[in-house]
């Protein structure tokens, strides 16, 4: 479970998920970062890139080839947590970087261990941000 995947007792028994981080850049090269809501139970109230989340255990999100997986993700998070219609957000507008191993504690209970997949994109959005995320 999410709950699961995020607890540091699981965590440092190497327990580890896939992940995905979007930089979202406008037509100046404004890197759009936003704030982590209070109650999310890892890094809250941190300043992150523009969305992180998780691929969901779908068919559709779960593709490796092109990265279309974390790419469809990214498009269902950046609607839930910024607002951002998907005809906004073609997926071959995302550019796959690379994958990352990542690890860190947030308040000794929770924490990160993930492969996160880093996708860049470029768009002029209109957002409406939620204010639980």
């Amino acid at each position: 479970s999410k709950l699961n995947c995020h607890l540091m007792a699981n965590i440092e028994q190497g327990l580890l998920h896939r992940a995905f981080s979007v930089f979202l850049f406008n037509q100046e090269n404004q890197l759009l970062i936003q704030q982590r809501a209070p109650t999310k139970i890892t890094f809250p109230d941190y300043w992150a890139n523009t969305c992180c989340s998780h691929p969901l255990s779908w068919p559709e999100e779960l593709e490796t080839e092109n990265a279309l997986g974390v790419k469809r993700a990214a498009v269902r998070k950046l609607g839930q947590e910024l607002g951002i219609e998907p005809e906004q957000l073609p997926l071959d507008a995302f550019r796959f970087m690379t994958r990352v191993h990542y690890k860190a504690g947030s308040d000794g209970t929770w924490g990160e261990h993930e492969i996160d997949h880093i996708l860049i994109l470029r768009a002029e959005v209109t957002i409406n941000p939620n204010p639980n995320e």
